[in-house]
């Protein structure tokens, strides 16, 4: 009986334990009053209460346990967060400290630094004033109505490596610009001991096909319907060159026969644009050794592009000429810059900046009623480009030499819709002929005059 009470007990209990009840008031149940079975029951009911006891603070230490891991691993991912999101806003930080660097130092005026060629070569860099800025240009096509005009950035130095002979027309202007001036020197010093070695050059063109001409070359390349060209030059700029035999090739036909009072030296290449001209500045044609006391630059011609011949559905399939040129905008911010180029690398020379030559698109005329040609363009950058030089200091000069080809035709229109060119000084009217380059050479030799307050001789 006793066994059977502590078994009823237990069971009570344990169903006590389980409902999650806490009395022990079911140790009065129906047992025996003998001292053996309430002994046997107090303990009975202790033992399940010290059970529970037990797990309680099992579960508390279990719990406790579960915390802290929790709190440990959180702890350690918040960190490693907080680690990532230090080095990002570092990374951020420094790339912005480097754009605005750049930004600052592209924008700074007449720092220099020095850099190295293939050929090891020293090329100083230049960074130009902050009034050349790309959103100035309202229009980058002539016509303001089209917006499809290719147009070169006016502000980057280009070269055109891989066109044609281009390559080797650089080359030769590079090899001239390094030499020309050691030549000088030598060539003057053993013909009369009274020059010194601090001789410099007259005048010195840069330019696009133009000033090439002078050379009577295209790309680097003879040409012999330009041979004259080359005589003429000798004739106005070379004092002191030997006499030698009409050689075609451009190397030899710097060493042909002179007679001219100035000495100059001429480094053009055939369809340049100013970006083209400003990489060459850059890469070798502007040499600290090469002194001149005026640099002459005519350029920007190539720049308005050329009219593009297009087939029209509507037309009959016919060739049309297609209006596909940059503006007046985008033709004298790319002179100016080529300018202020040799500004800061030749600050003791005097620059002449050569107005655009006239050209024609229309067999010649220059100007049609109600229609604006290259032209009239070519005027607007005219006019930029004198009130530019006029605002400048005073080693800087504007040169006008349209007149020099153009002639009137009263039957052609009035006033300027008579204007052309004469084919004896344009025959394809852009280039001059032989006699444009002669009456075009008087004009650059009166400038050159007035400008150093030299004494020339006249022919």
């Amino acid at each position: 009986k006793t066994i059977n009470s502590c078994k009823s007990i237990m069971s009570i209990e344990l169903r006590s334990f389980r409902g999650g009840t806490t009395t022990t008031t079911t140790t009065t149940t129906t047992t025996t009053t003998t001292t053996t079975t309430t002994t046997t029951t107090t303990t009975t009911t202790r033992q399940p209460s010290l059970g529970r006891q037990t797990k309680k603070i099992r579960l508390v230490r279990s719990s406790s346990s579960t915390s802290s891991s929790s709190s440990s691993s959180s702890s350690s991912w918040s960190w490693k967060t907080r680690g990532w999101s230090f080095i990002l806003l570092f990374l951020l930080s420094f790339i912005i400290i480097i754009k605005f660097y750049t930004l600052l130092t592209t924008r700074q005026t007449t720092t220099t630094t020095t850099t190295t060629t293939n050929d090891s070569r020293p090329i100083l860099i230049t960074k130009w004033g902050d009034d050349l800025n790309l959103d100035d240009i309202e229009h980058w096509c002539l016509d303001p109505n089209i917006t499809t005009c290719q147009c070169a950035n006016p502000l980057m130095p280009m070269h055109r490596h891989g066109h044609k002979t281009w390559t080797r027309a650089y080359l030769d202007n590079v090899h001239f610009a390094h030499m020309f001036q050691q030549f000088l020197v030598k060539a003057k010093t053993s013909k009369a001991n009274k020059f010194s070695s601090g001789i410099v050059l007259d005048v010195v063109f840069l330019g696009d096909s133009i000033t090439e001409g002078w050379r009577g070359t295209s790309f680097g390349q003879p040409i012999p319907e330009k041979q004259e060209n080359v005589d003429i030059f000798h004739a106005y700029f070379n004092s002191s060159r030997s006499n030698s035999s009409n050689s075609s090739s451009s190397s030899s036909s710097s060493v042909r026969i002179g007679g001219g009072q100035l000495d100059g030296l001429a480094l053009g290449i055939a369809g340049d644009k100013s970006p083209n001209l400003l990489w060459r500045l850059q890469n070798g044609e502007l040499p600290e050794m090469l002194t001149a006391k005026v640099f002459w630059v005519l350029i920007g011609t190539n720049d308005f592009l050329k009219p593009v011949a297009v087939a029209v559905a509507e037309e009959g399939g016919q060739n049309v000429v297609a209006v596909d040129q940059c503006s007046e905008e985008v033709v004298f911010m790319g002179i100016r810059r080529v300018v202020e180029e040799i500004m800061i690398r030749k600050p003791k020379s005097m620059i002449v900046v050569n107005g655009l030559l006239p050209r024609s698109d229309i067999g010649g005329r220059l100007y049609k009623e109600g229609e604006k040609t290259v032209m009239d363009a070519i005027d607007i950058v005219n006019h930029r480009l004198k009130d530019y030089c006029n605002g400048q200091s005073n080693n800087l000069e504007y040169f006008q030499a349209s007149d020099i080809f153009i002639d009137t035709n009263a039957s052609l229109g009035e006033e300027k819709y008579g204007k052309y060119i004469p084919t004896d000084r344009m025959n394809d009217f852009i280039h001059p002929t032989p006699l444009g380059y002669k009456l075009w050479a008087e004009k650059i030799r009166e400038k050159v005059k007035s400008l150093t307050d030299e004494t020339l001789a006249v022919l």
